[in-house]
Parts: structure tokens; sequence; C-alpha cells
């Protein structure tokens, strides 16, 4: 056995150490292999700070964090098994798709023998396999569990009643949670507690849990909470709002929820001092609910907001520019709205957004004025990458931009 294959087994005996992947880095760097070494490192420091974070942008917007569609092929997988569309995990491959639980146990120690795995998505969870997966003891690597087709009752208090979960906490349910009995269960199971992460997207079910969640007077230490596309009413929102399961969140997407203005005004009002970053992309806040968010409280202290495909015009980009609310904000993403040139110009000028690393104003109808604005923008100079396609410029000024930015604007 070589060094680097003694290195490669004492990651899979301890895969949270990350001091030993680093190690493993500069193995791969001394046997000429320094494009898999630094990313390797690139992913290794992307796992331990948030995605809003300078050098995060910078390592995101870098060929150094982009695996080599290549490297898969030497991890071949069996049959009903496939590695997810974002298969590493800290520089290895972890990330895993099983059609079924049966599957997934049948292959179990073939996988978790050769790789850190550590994430797993099951496309099926059906209540005869339910039992057998919560008695193996493999999935006591998995730190983020998916069940892609949600479950019903039954198949939720087999499945998640279990003392092998060590390491779990993140948990997504998909589509088909239709019943309160599954929503009830889920928040009743051991693993529950130990949770920072959940996800609820894309079904009707999702209130339900929602609902479960509003009523715990002891809920988890949640960081992180996804609901998007869950057909969210405004009405069981602005309650979980106030509610202490939210009391700690950092990270909070409701995108793909029609909230309307006057949820988004309800939710300025809520007390929310820890969130870091707010995703309300296709939500339809209206400027309105713009012009209120700029006022909350939490707004001091968010690093990312991200308002993407909302039809927003210019009075929206003139809110975030004039509060001085926004002096924290690293990321902001105006993605696929109609800001125009008058928008551009508002956030070019702000003396509040110098602390800005990302702004994404792709598809915003924007011409040379505002363009030349974010150009000649005395206030943005920190910007790691400016997005500006889909816009209206004319060569001349895209030349500009580019004598400007550099690599860091995209057009």
């Amino acid at each position: 056995m070589t060094d680097r294959e003694a290195l490669y087994r004492a990651i899979l005996d301890d895969p949270d150490n990350d001091t030993l992947r680093l190690i493993y880095a500069d193995s791969l760097e001394e046997e000429s292999d320094a494009r898999r070494a630094a990313f390797v490192r690139a992913q290794v420091t992307l796992a331990r700070q948030p995605d809003y974070e300078p050098e995060s942008i910078r390592l995101r917007f870098s060929e150094v964090s982009r695996a080599d569609p290549d490297w898969l092929n030497e991890f071949p997988l069996p049959d009903g098994i496939e590695w997810s569309r974002e298969p590493f995990r800290r520089g290895l491959p972890a990330a895993i798709v099983a059609t079924d639980a049966t599957t997934f146990l049948s292959h179990a120690k073939e996988l978790l023998t050769r790789f850190p795995i550590e994430s797993l998505d099951l496309g099926v969870a059906r209540l005869g396999e339910a039992s057998d997966f919560a008695d193996s003891r493999w999935i006591a690597r998995l730190v983020r569990l998916s069940l892609l087709q949600g479950m019903g009752g039954s198949s939720a208090w087999r499945l998640l009643h279990s003392h092998h979960y060590l390491r779990l906490r993140e948990l997504q349910i998909g589509a088909a949670l239709t019943t309160e009995e599954s929503a009830t269960v889920i928040v009743r199971t051991p693993i529950f507690k130990q949770l920072t992460a959940l996800s609820c997207r894309a079904d009707r079910g999702g209130g339900m849990l929602v609902s479960q969640l509003t009523r715990l007077a002891d809920p988890p230490q949640l960081l992180t909470l996804n609901l998007s596309g869950i057909r969210l009413n405004p009405a069981p929102l602005s309650q979980l709002l106030a509610a202490p399961a939210l009391a700690g969140i950092q990270e909070l997407d409701l995108s793909d929820n029609n909230l309307g203005a006057s949820t988004v005004e309800a939710m300025a009002r809520a007390p929310l001092p820890r969130m870091r970053s707010l995703k309300l992309q296709r939500t339809r806040p209206e400027e309105a609910g713009i012009e209120a968010l700029a006022t909350a409280p939490f707004l001091r202290g968010l690093r990312s907001l991200q308002l993407g495909g909302n039809h927003l015009a210019a009075p929206a980009a003139l809110a975030i520019a004039d509060t001085p609310n926004a002096t924290q904000m690293r990321v902001l993403d105006f993605r696929e709205n109609r800001l125009g040139d008058r928008g551009a110009i508002a956030l070019a000028q702000s003396p509040h957004l110098r602390s800005l690393v990302h702004l994404d104003l792709a598809n915003n109808l924007i011409e040379d004025d505002g363009a030349m604005a974010l150009a000649e923008s005395a206030a943005l100079t920190g910007l790691i990458c400016l997005d500006l396609g889909g816009n209206l410029i004319t060569p001349a000024i895209a030349r500009r931009l580019r004598e400007h930015w550099g690599e860091r604007v995209l057009l």
C-alpha cells in the first residue's frame, strides 16, 4: 500500500478530519496531480465557510473549484446507483443517488468501503424496506439524507427511528408528503432534534410540516431551512416566522412561493437576528415588499439577498441602494428583473453597498448608461463578480466594462 493509499484509507476511517484531506492533497501534488490537489484544497475551504464570504466567492468563480468531468470515470458505480449532480464533498466523491433503499443496502458495504459517502438521495423509500434501512450500520456515515418522493407516516416512522444516524444533520423531504401523520412522525423522530438543515420542497404537503414546526416548543437548532416551492400560504408563514424553530435560522429559502407584498412586509417585522442568507426568488414581493424589506432590522446582519425572477423595476433597486441596513451585504442577486438603467445607476452609486463582492444583474434590460455607471462606480470596488449577461449593452461599452473589471465581469 502506497502512502497515498494509506491516507485515503485514513480518510475513510475518519471522514470529518480535514487535516487528512489536506495532507492527501499534498500527496496528489507530489505525484504531479496539481489540478486535483488544488480542487481538494478549494473544496475543503468552501466547506468551512458560508458561500457569501469573499474567499468562497473567489473560489466558486475560479477554475480551481471545478471538477474535471473525467474524474468520475475513475469511480464506476453498480446498477441502480449514480453519482449525484454535485458528487464531490471536500474534494472526494461522496454523494450518490439510489433508486430505492434495497438497492442501496445491497451495495452499501462495497460503496462505503471505497468512498467517503456522506450524502444519499433515495428515489423511493417503501414501507417494506424502511426497517432494514434503519437497521443498517452503514447509515452511520450519512450526513445528509434526501427522500426524493417523500413518504407516508408508517414509512417515516420505520425509516427515521434508528440509533445509527450518528452524523446525520441534513434531511430533505421530497414530493408526496401528503398527510398530517407524515409530518407529525418526522418531527417526533429521534433524529429530528439533531438536524441543522431541513428542506421540504416542491410539494403542497410541505405546509403540513410548516404547521408542525410552528407548534414545536423545543425545536432542533436549525441553521438552514428550505421551503421553496411548497405553495406556502401567507398566514402559516407569518406564524412560522415568529416560532421558536426559526430563532437560530441563518439561511432561509422561500423561493418559488407566491408570497406577495403583504407576506414580505410581515417578514420584514419578524425577529430573525441570526439570519445571514435570504432567498426570495420568484416570490412576487412587488416593490412594496422590497421597500418594507429594506427597513427590516435583520437586514443589518444579512450577507446574501437573492431576489431573482420577480419582475421588479427600478424602485426595488433604489430601496436596497438607499438603505443603510445593507452595509454588511456581500451578495445581491437581482437576476431576471426589470431594473433598467435607473436601477443599475442607483446600485452603482450607493454608499451602502461597498461590502458587495457579488452583484448579479443579468437579464435586467440594462443599457449603456447603466453599464457605464457600473464601470465607473467608486462604491463597488470590492466586486469579485459582476454578472451583466443578457442585457442590452453595445460592444463598445462591453469593451469598457472588460477594461475596468477584467475577468470579474460576465457579459
